[in-house]
């Protein structure tokens, strides 16, 4: 629990948006877990099979909210910097900052599911193989909806960050 537990919670806060919902969901993956380890298969890898049951529950978690009238969410959109601002520059820092601000915003406005492949991938580090695997998706999917999100991504930040985005 304690190896997975940031794996799972990252892919739950950006995909549900709010750090309670993230922490409820959180707890409902690994409560989960534990009532259906028998059917973990030990020959295969833990952390696709983890991320599969956070990727499933989170989407669940969406359909339920979806159903229901939109509530005011407690504002908790805190997602890691992506690039490096340890700069000394301060001007270098602020732009660091911009860049990862807008791929933020841009991030948001990519479905769940997108961002979550997104978040396996790039952040969470599986292979393609394994992303397939803990979404559920054919490979070829996978590959083409990553390909697809990282074209929106960068058509929508070329214009703000030039040829670097």
């Amino acid at each position: 629990m304690r190896r997975f537990t940031p794996l799972v919670y990252r892919l739950s806060l950006r995909m549900l948006r709010g750090s309670a919902e993230a922490e409820d969901a959180s707890q409902e993956v690994f409560l989960r877990m534990h009532r259906s380890f028998d059917t973990y298969d030990p020959t295969r890898p833990l952390a696709p099979w983890v991320a599969r049951t956070a990727y499933r529950v989170c989407l669940r978690r969406l359909e339920t909210a979806a159903r229901l009238p939109v509530a005011e969410g407690d504002g908790d959109q805190a997602l890691e910097a992506v690039l490096d601002d340890r700069s000394p520059n301060p001007e270098q820092s602020a732009a660091a900052a911009e860049a990862s601000r807008l791929l933020a915003s841009a991030l948001e406005d990519l479905s769940a599911q997108d961002r979550a492949l997104l978040d396996l991938r790039y952040r969470e580090g599986l292979s393609d193989s394994e992303v397939a695997e803990a979404t559920g998706m054919r490979l070829n999917t996978v590959k083409t909806r990553i390909f697809r999100a990282r074209g929106r991504l960068r058509t929508w930040l070329t214009p703000l960050l030039g040829e670097e985005a």
